[in-house]
């Protein structure tokens, strides 16, 4: 039964918690005893969280509430870049390591509220900037996989741990693909919502976040299935008053057809595109086809424009802010890869900063123009297949590769609308899949079109190896 549990997805948990079928202890007890038990071969979880037991025992003595959210005793996990009561924010930097307050972040707040069970937090790369999960305080995190392909980053460690069965949900952020990348690395689902809608903020730290990144980074659930990202993301988006920038729209307002049109493009970038990755855009076109959804080629406005833009604004307000840090706290091989970055994507001055800004508002309209064609587009998560895990840090010079691979990633934080990726199939046992992305605000609506492809596609988790362990 123990082993069972962790095999329930976070819908049907709550479900049978709702039902008295187990209780919120059980559930718990056997979240825990999985993540001693398989957190040892992929180091996912930094630490786990102390008081969990009693917070589960806490809900079961007070009974049901007259109306359970979607996670009321659902296990979940957070990432340690993000503020939690009593625990370490570290970044995965050695220096911050304790870098801990009394307060909450907006999102662990609402799981908490929303009657989540946090279990554990789990590791990022250094300062969160990676496309692997390692640094010098926690060490490396692994793909269930295949534990020569990197997890992702800077998520990575979390969608490890859901698709090894450490929590229902997984907490993580996306500020240049960081959901979604370590998604399709690990063969699960996530969600990088609209900007604004998940409340974001670090209570415990003395300054704010840069002005660009708080507008192109967001916070989302990982998880194994669509019904459970959904359910993740209701409990996340709950509002709260300590993010001024939250928006509580329901949707984009726009007026639909009855049935669904997919716009797709294989490569809208000028980079190389991966056979495998042709591969997955190919079975999720013949998906939709299978389920009665109407696929048309288009070719999205200024993709190569978007990809790059991210790069030079984040870069350039880089340069003024988080050098210095990384300068002195972090790593040789953080600093020989920011300098990479730099490379790749020169500072702007001030006429210039302002000019990109600008030329940001004319891609989000090309885009939002784009969906009155078209009800959701699809194209690549990443344009390369999972790479060798710490690639960066290994063979540094492929770093330019990497950045090219990453554009599909990289144009939708510029442009701050919802994508859902998902899998598709496994390749030499490496999972595959697209991303779908909506207009601002259509966070449901995407899911709900990411859901009619994953019936037919199915999910990939159950054929994790791990899973034949107890």
């Amino acid at each position: 039964m123990m082993s069972e549990i962790t095999r329930w997805s976070a819908t049907d948990t709550a479900e049978k918690i709702r039902s008295r079928d187990v209780s919120v202890v059980e559930v718990a007890q056997a979240h825990i005893d999985r993540m001693e038990s398989i957190n040892p071969s992929i180091n996912a979880i930094t630490e786990p969280v102390r008081e969990a037991l009693d917070v589960a025992r806490a809900l079961d003595d007070a009974g049901l509430p007259e109306a359970p959210g979607p996670l009321y005793g659902v296990p979940v996990t957070t990432k340690i870049n993000v503020d939690q009561a009593g625990y370490a924010n570290s970044n995965g930097v050695p220096a911050f390591k304790g870098n801990s307050g009394p307060d909450d972040a907006p999102v662990v707040s609402n799981l908490k509220n929303g009657g989540a069970v946090i279990i554990g937090r789990t590791n990022t790369p250094e300062f969160s900037m990676r496309w692997s999960t390692s640094n010098p305080l926690h060490g490396v995190s692994l793909n269930p996989w295949d534990a020569s392909v990197t997890p992702g980053g800077s998520s990575g460690a979390a969608a490890a741990a859901v698709a090894a069965g450490i929590g229902a949900i997984a907490h993580g952020n996306d500020l240049g693909g960081s959901l979604r990348y370590p998604a399709f690395c690990c063969g699960v689902t996530t969600i990088r919502p609209s900007f604004g809608r998940v409340p974001a903020g670090s209570p415990n730290q003395a300054v704010e976040r840069p002005a660009l990144t708080q507008t192109m980074s967001v916070q989302g659930p990982i998880a194994r299935s669509v019904a459970d990202v959904r359910a993740g993301l209701q409990v996340m988006s709950m509002r709260s008053s300590y993010d001024p920038l939250q928006v509580m729209a329901p949707n984009s307002g726009r007026k639909r057809e009855a049935d669904v049109t997919v716009g797709y493009a294989f490569n809208p970038y000028n980079s190389p595109l991966d056979p495998a990755v042709e591969a997955a855009m190919q079975t999720a076109i013949e998906g939709f086809h299978s389920a009665g959804v109407t696929t048309r080629e288009i070719n999205p406005p200024l993709a190569e424009d978007t990809a790059d833009l991210w790069g030079r604004l984040l870069m350039t307000e880089a340069r003024h802010t988080l050098h210095p840090a990384i300068k002195e706290h972090g790593s040789a091989e953080m600093n020989r890869m920011l300098g990479y970055y730099f490379d790749r994507f020169p500072g702007l001055d001030v006429t210039e900063m302002f000019t990109a800004m600008g030329n940001r508002i004319k891609a989000q309209r090309a885009w939002s123009q784009m969906f009155d064609d078209v009800d959701v587009f699809m194209m690549p998560t990443s344009l390369l297949r999972p790479i060798e895990n710490d690639l960066d840090f290994k063979s540094p010079e492929r770093i330019p590769d990497i950045l090219e691979a990453q554009k599909p990633l990289h144009t939708i934080n510029l442009l701050g609308l919802p994508s859902v990726a998902l899998p598709t199939h496994l390749d030499e046992g490496v999972p595959m899949g697209v991303q779908l992305v909506g207009p601002m605000h259509d966070d449901w609506f995407v899911l709900d079109v990411a859901e009619l492809l994953e019936r037919e596609l199915g999910t990939l988790w159950q054929k994790l190896s791990v899973w034949e362990r107890a």
